[in-house]
């Protein structure tokens, strides 16, 4: 790729932030001295020495002691947020942690929550649910946003009361867990409940009167045969729509038309639409004889609204005599989501202890947008249509086998684990209804541009088209192996390889390299290398969709190709590659005591060959090359392209005091910051065919995207008291400052400023079964800067996609827990 054309030289942060965070750690070794291998804390919080799946496959190592930044978050953490989904729950918890929450439901993509860490993509962290990989959306983000081009697992999906803790690994893990863990991994560990129940009911709303939710949750446990337990977990969520822009747009249609005072759409909506979802996990483990059965699977359905663009009464969109005062499109999407794993742990001390499995997930999304019309089809049209379906589906079977082995030289064994897997993957595109996509021919029927062409496809969400549908699928098989060695109690050593093959690109080896070592009983060392991957999802290969308009009374045809079609390839596309990475982190543990410890680290990451959606691809040059090819009806063609080469360079600071007082009563204070930032330093050549042009496939909005999109800074500060029956926590949050890019014009590039977000709880136990919780998100209102006025519609939404949260201002909630 060729190197940025800016002269700008880009200062490494990294000595800038070792230095004072190393001091931060050296100026306090005073107090108890504690081995930094053993702690211990209690509470509802993540116990320091809880016992962490992901990162190491030894079976012993914990939060602290870990050769790589790990962060545990427990399930009464998770449900003290008074969150909504897990996302909101994590975005309030972990440093690192960035997903928007102020994205308007403006396209079926919004309703997506997905996880994003380390200022990287949404796409470059891996999820697993209790170890196993988890399948993700078939909703591709073909929109707009940090998560442009993405294709994310939907944490909607998983209900908080099925989780015991979630894991999040803060490192570059390809090389252990395959595709994708290129930020880091985030392991959801569920519930193993052999008995009692737990219920929850929480009703919330905005401090606008609006957005009402409300929610039942819980969980029980049975005990089975063989000492096995079998839990179920649900949930059930009614969301209302959260305005996030009001504006009264009859003077700019109506003016002086005596029908401004009865107008519809005077209070046009633009906002959060009512979402409705209901989520069902069950977790099961039962012994037989020498070997342990387990599964668990999930089945969730999902309804979510959304809105489109107001079309005004005058536009060529509109077909006057069904709609004489415009129309706001109506968009219903619904998601149906299932998965299912099975397994068997065997095997002993002498051969090792195996685990074969197998796991399938698949995600279809339905859409049908309503109160429309289709104007190419006149008075014909239809006022609702079925735009199409996408589907994803995952199946692999894994067999994972470890050992100790003890060696003459060595003070403690070696642990030995290796493993081969084989998985497939399938993505669909189903064709919407004829009406959705379809040139229906008949020409404006009145206005000044009475019998020029119409717009054709139904309007707000156009229906995929016979040439949008298809299906395309891959297997890949893989094998890897992890040696974790103590040479003595003070060091260890983790190495790992694995190695993958695709059957549409190739293959793909990568290592890993993670040291820790004890400096002092109460301080230690890490660090670790990586190469990594992320191989493009099946979704940015074989995504298409057709949006068909009217320039100036010609009708004109974009379209988001498949990289490998004729289309793209008339343009100079080539076939998509796997984003490579290198990662390096290093950073210092320090253990107070039992209650008390602090946590540095620094990381960089680089990718090469980093994927995105192009810019639309249009003028003279684009026009004659698909001519040329046989296409003379489309005026614009986006693709996926390994578009950019890019550097991330960060810190993540994560401490925690507790205070005894006595009586029982117990208060912690807690601190987690991250500050991260990306640039890009290549980008991809524009092929051959557009060599010339002017065109570049990445513009100044996605770079900006990349570069600034993520709020640059992240504090968090919390205090958490408990006193017999009563509990409160207070937590400040401070989101640094973020920038959107204009697509053009610089001078409308827009740099939002920083914003603190203060959330209460606070909490009374009735009874051992009964517990009662109120509070409130974003105590104060706080709201992030509006967007500047020159670049937003009359009606859109006045706050930005890329607010991380405070859109809605306050939220308040209330929340009552029964245990049986």
């Amino acid at each position: 790729m060729n190197g940025p054309t800016s002269d700008t030289v880009h200062a490494d942060p990294t000595s800038r932030w070792l230095v004072p965070a190393t001091v931060l750690v050296l100026c306090g070794l005073a107090g108890n001295p504690v081995s930094a291998q053993e702690s211990s804390d209690s509470g509802s919080e993540a116990g320091l020495d809880t016992i962490v799946v992901v990162g190491s496959r030894a079976g012993n190592a914990t939060i602290l002691n870990s050769a790589a930044p790990v962060q545990v978050v427990s399930s009464a953490e998770l449900l003290q947020t008074g969150a909504r989904t897990l996302s909101e729950a994590l975005q309030s918890t972990v440093p690192s942690f960035n997903f928007p929450t102020s994205v308007p439901s403006s396209n079926a993509a919004s309703f997506v929550k997905g996880v994003a860490l380390r200022g990287l993509a949404a796409d470059q962290t891996l999820v697993l649910v209790n170890g196993k990989r988890r399948h993700a959306t078939a909703q591709l983000n073909a929109g707009s946003g940090t998560t442009k081009g993405a294709q994310t697992v939907d944490f909607n999906s998983i209900p908080l009361n099925a989780i015991a803790r979630v894991e999040v690994l803060l490192d570059g893990a390809a090389a252990q867990y395959g595709s994708d863990a290129i930020a880091g991994v985030v392991n959801i560990v569920l519930k193993e409940q052999a008995g009692g129940s737990d219920f929850s009911l929480q009703f919330g709303r905005n401090e606008n009167g609006d957005g009402d939710t409300g929610s039942l949750g819980g969980s029980f446990g049975t005990r089975l045969p063989g000492e096995g337990f079998l839990t179920v977990s649900f949930d059930a969520w009614d969301i209302d729509p959260t305005r996030l822009s009001v504006r009264d747009t009859r003077q700019m249609y109506f003016a002086g038309d005596p029908r401004e005072s009865s107008y519809p759409y005077r209070d046009w909506f633009y906002g959060s639409g009512a979402s409705e979802r209901y989520n069902l996990f069950v977790n099961a483990e039962s012994k037989l004889g020498g070997a342990t059965v387990y599964g668990f699977g999930s089945y969730g359905w999902r309804e979510d609204d959304g809105f489109g663009n107001l079309r005004q009464p005058n536009a060529d969109q509109t077909v006057r005599a069904l709609y004489p005062d415009g129309f706001q499109p109506l968009l219903n999407v619904q998601s149906r989501d299932a998965s299912i794993t099975a397994g068997v742990k065997f095997g002993n001390d002498s051969v090792g202890r195996f685990d074969l499995s197998a796991t399938y997930g698949r995600n279809l999304v339905e859409s049908v947008v309503s109160n429309t019309n289709n104007a190419s089809l006149g008075l014909a049209s239809p006022a609702s249509f079925d735009t199409g379906d996408l589907l994803n589906v995952q199946s692999s079977i894994n067999l994972d086998w470890t050992r100790e082995v003890a060696l003459a030289n060595l003070l403690n064994p070696l642990n030995l684990s290796a493993g081969i897997t084989y998985r497939h993957e399938a993505y669909e595109v189903f064709e919407g209804a004829y009406g959705s996509w379809a040139n229906g021919g008949v020409p404006i029927l009145d206005g000044p541009n009475a019998g020029r062409v119409a717009t054709p496809a139904s309007q707000g969400f156009g229906g995929f088209s016979p040439d949008d549908a298809g299906r395309l699928s891959r297997d890949v098989y893989g094998g890897y192996v992890d040696v974790e060695i103590r040479p003595n109690d003070r060091f260890k050593v983790a190495l790992a390889a694995r190695s993958e093959h695709y059957s549409d690109f190739g293959a793909t080896t990568n290592g890993r390299l993670a040291l820790r070592y004890e400096l002092l009983p109460q301080l230690a060392w890490r660090g670790s290398f990586s190469s990594g991957y992320r191989a493009p999802s099946l979704g940015q290969s074989a995504y298409s969709r057709t949006i068909p308009n009217i320039t100036n009374g010609v009708l004109s045809t974009n379209r988001i190709a498949p990289v490998d079609s004729a289309l793209a390839r008339a343009l100079g596309a080539t076939a998509l590659t796997p984003e490579e990475s290198t990662s390096f982190s290093t950073g210092l543990v320090w253990v107070v005591d039992d209650r008390a410890s602090l946590t540095v680290d620094v990381y960089r990451t680089e990718i090469d060959d980093r994927i995105a959606l192009s810019e639309v691809l249009r003028g003279t040059t684009v026009t004659q090359a698909l001519t040329a090819a046989g296409y003379p009806t489309y005026s614009g063609l986006q693709f996926f392209t390994n578009a950019v080469d890019t550097r991330t360079r960060g810190v993540e600071i994560v401490g925690r005091y507790g205070f005894r007082p006595g009586g029982g009563n117990a208060l912690d204070f807690s601190l987690g910051y991250s500050r991260s930032e990306t640039e890009i330093t290549a980008f991809e050549p524009t092929p051959g065919v557009l060599a010339g042009s002017g065109l570049a496939l990445i513009g100044r909005e996605a770079i900006g995207l990349i570069e600034r999109g993520n709020p640059e800074s992240f504090l968090r500060l919390a205090a958490d008291y408990k006193a017999d029956r009563f509990s409160a926590q207070l937590s400040g949050v401070r989101y640094g400052s973020y920038s959107a890019s204009h697509t053009s014009n610089p001078a409308l590039d827009q740099k939002f400023g920083e914003q603190i977000v203060v959330n209460l709880h606070l909490g009374y136990r009735f009874s051992d079964a009964i517990h009662a919780t109120v509070g409130a998100n974003n105590l104060f209102g706080s709201h992030p800067d509006q967007v500047i006025a020159a670049t937003r519609n009359p009606v859109v939404a006045i706050y930005s996609g890329l607010s991380p949260e405070g859109g809605a201002g306050a939220i308040y909630y209330a929340r009552l827990n029964f245990k049986f």
